[in-house]
Parts: C-alpha cells; sequence; structure tokens
C-alpha cells in the first residue's frame, strides 16, 4: 500500500495546480487547478467511481467523487479537501518529488494532495461493500481554498447538502482531530498627503509619516489588545500589519501608502466587529485633520472561524479510535483557517483532520510522511463507520 500510494501522490505533485490569485491562468503555465483535476478525474472514473465536474469559474472546477450512482437515499458522509497548492515562491524543482526517508518531497504533498490520497484509501477499502454501508460516502474536491474560497462556497449550494450528517475536511494536522479553527479578514488602510519635491517637502503632506504613526498605533495598542481576546481550542486572536506600499520616487514627498492588515479570528468573533474595532482604535489617536486623511478599505479577504459543538457521544468514539491507533485523544482547535468553516454553515459537524504538519506546507521545503498518509487512512474509516453506527 505504500508502495502504491507514493506513486500516486507523487504523480499528483507532479502536475502544477498553482493558484493564481488575480493573476489570468495563462500568465503561467502552474496556474490553476485544471490539468490536475483532469488527472483526479479519470482515475476515479477509471476505479469505478462516478466523478461530476462543477465549474467555479472559468477553467476551474470543483470534483464531486461519489461510490454509488445515485443519491439521496442514505444519509452522507463527506470528506472534502482542495485541488489548488500555493506558490512555488524559492522552492526548488517543486514539482520534481522526491521520495527519501520515508518522505515524499513537493509542493502540494502536504498541502493537500496527501489528504486527497488518505480520503482515496478510505474509499478504496470501503468500495466493496458499499452497498452494505448505512451510508452514502462522497468526496469534493475544490477550487480556490488557498486565495478567496470560491470553490467551496460554489459547493455548499450542493443539491444534497440536507444528506450529510458530518464531514471530513483534509489538512495538514498531523494526525489530531481538530473541530475548531481560527478565521480572517485581510484589508487595506490607506493614507492619503500631498505630494511635493523633496527639495521643499515642507509644501507637502507624506503620507508616509501618517502611516508610521498608525502603524505605531497597531503595534503598541491594537495588537496587546487583540491577543487578550483567547478561545480554549483555538488560543489567542492575532493582527499583524503584513505589507506596506508608499511612494513612488525617491524625490517626491509621497501623496500615498497603503498597509494590508491580516485579522486572525477565533470562534465567535465575527469579521464586522473586528473591522470595526480596529477602525475605532486608529481613529481614537489621530486629530481631525489626521482622520480626514485616512480611508479604511472594505477586507478583500473574509474567512469566518468555526467551532463544532460535539456531543459527548460522538466525543467519546473519536477519542476511542484514535486511542486505539496510538493518537492523542483530545480533540483540538487550530490556528489557521481552512474550508471546515464554510461547511460549517450546513450546521452538520465538522472535523479536520489529516497528516502531515502545517509547519511544512506553504515552505520551500514542504513533504510528507508516506507513513502517515497510510495511517490518516485507517483512523478515517475507522471513524466513519464507528460514527454511522450511532446516526
Amino acid at each position: 500500500m505504500k508502495r502504491e500510494i507514493s506513486q500516486i501522490l507523487k504523480e499528483f505533485v507532479e502536475i502544477p495546480s498553482v493558484n493564481p490569485g488575480n493573476c489570468k491562468l495563462e500568465d503561467n503555465d502552474f496556474f490553476g487547478e485544471a490539468a490536475f483535476v483532469e488527472h483526479v478525474y479519470e482515475m476515479f472514473c477509471a476505479e469505478g467511481y462516478y466523478c461530476e465536474k462543477q465549474e467555479v469559474l472559468p477553467g476551474r472546477c470543483n470534483l464531486l467523487i461519489r461510490m454509488n450512482e445515485r443519491l439521496g437515499e442514505k444519509p452522507i458522509v463527506l470528506f472534502q479537501t482542495h485541488s489548488d497548492v500555493v506558490d512555488v515562491k524559492e522552492m526548488k524543482d517543486a514539482f520534481s518529488p522526491k521520495i527519501r526517508e520515508g518522505k515524499l518531497w513537493g509542493r502540494g504533498s502536504c498541502d493537500a494532495k496527501g489528504q486527497l490520497c488518505a480520503m482515496l484509501l478510505v474509499m478504496e477499502q470501503l468500495k466493496e461493500q458499499k452497498e452494505e454501508l448505512p451510508f452514502d460516502l462522497c468526496l469534493a474536491l475544490c477550487c480556490d481554498e488557498e486565495f478567496q474560497h470560491r470553490g467551496v462556497d460554489e459547493f455548499l449550494n450542493w443539491e444534497y447538502r440536507d444528506k450529510v450528517v458530518f464531514a471530513v475536511v483534509g489538512e495538514p494536522t498531523e494526525l489530531r482531530v481538530a473541530s475548531a479553527c481560527k478565521g480572517s479578514i485581510r484589508f487595506c488602510i490607506e493614507t492619503t498627503g500631498t505630494a511635493a519635491h523633496t527639495s521643499m517637502p515642507e509644501k507637502g503632506e507624506n503620507a508616509i509619516y501618517l502611516m508610521a504613526k498608525i502603524i505605531q498605533i497597531f503595534q503598541n495598542k491594537i495588537e496587546k489588545q487583540t491577543v487578550c481576546k483567547h478561545d480554549s481550542a483555538c488560543k489567542n486572536a492575532t493582527v499583524a500589519v503584513s505589507l506596506i506600499q508608499g511612494g513612488t520616487i525617491v524625490n517626491s514627498v509621497p501623496d500615498r501608502c497603503v498597509i494590508h492588515i491580516d485579522r486572525r479570528m477565533i470562534p465567535g468573533e465575527t469579521w464586522e466587529t473586528v473591522y470595526q474595532e480596529i477602525e475605532d482604535m486608529v481613529c481614537e489617536e489621530l486629530n481631525e485633520s489626521e482622520k480626514a486623511r485616512v480611508i479604511f478599505q472594505k477586507p478583500y479577504l473574509i474567512d469566518p472561524s468555526y467551532g463544532t459543538k460535539l456531543e459527548e457521544d460522538r466525543k467519546r468514539i473519536i477519542g476511542e479510535v484514535l486511542k486505539k491507533h496510538g493518537l492523542h485523544e483530545q480533540i483540538i482547535g487550530l490556528p489557521y483557517g481552512c474550508d471546515a468553516s464554510k461547511l460549517a454553515k450546513w450546521e452538520i459537524p465538522v472535523f479536520v483532520f489529516g497528516p502531515g504538519s502545517i509547519e511544512q506546507a506553504h515552505t520551500k521545503e514542504e513533504y510528507i510522511e508516506i507513513e502517515q498518509i497510510v495511517k490518516a487512512s485507517e483512523v478515517l474509516k475507522d471513524v466513519v463507520l464507528k460514527l454511522t453506527e450511532k446516526e
């Protein structure tokens, strides 16, 4: 099984599926999920699964995979993960995967093509008994998770959503089961000024100087108040100034400066409240003239947090399965966001689980341990079978 899954994952990683963000697909051969989704589609169809593509954006599709031809007669257990990967940046041979020391190295191996492999193994093990199972097992492979989660947003309209009893989202959790995760908002703050020649700076108003004051407000006030917000599962809320742009030429007083804000929300926080709190805290420290030169732009990313309230029976069942496999029994929260928060809108239990570590994801040394993929599939199978006994 290890040799077979290593080869499948190797083929997955060899097919680039970099999220293009705001770029056009034709700008780079690596951009877009189409080639990878087509490969998975053909592979699953050849193995006797029923597959359906769901167009989300031009050239970018979700892929829905099921074991049974017809749905709707049984409850549905949903596996979900994503087809896109982040940019390769300085990563060498990102799509030329190598296997050494029981690990497969390459972009997407950990986040999240290794998760797809674990879910594939579960489906393969249960396929022969699909008629006797009290549930239908489906897999949704969604696009655009790494940018604006438009794939899962489109999938939320799935015609069989009312039949789903619980979902497992594949992310690198180090074989821990999570039932909560942080969300985030990202937005820009802009300061304006008056351009002038740097030989006579007194004739202008420097937008960078005003922004420097705002950055100090974040460092000395907003960050300290934000980290005081705490969740038992997901720990502290956080905020960071992550990008800055200002000025155009060296000999001109800049009339514009922009910073990007990344605010991570814990369960229970809403983006509207968080956004307003930041605006209020900034404005409290500025005079009227300065406030007139500040523009708070609306968020360009809104990714809600989530926390699933689990019945004690479900907690016990999951704990027993994890203990059986020698894993941590405690259900945790995650410090990062994922598609689980969107699926939670269906008001069903949503778990996040998978092989690999978030510490390897998105890095130039991304890898996953093959042994963890196999073990993840064993845990997933047992969790699905045990939880569906309860339904």
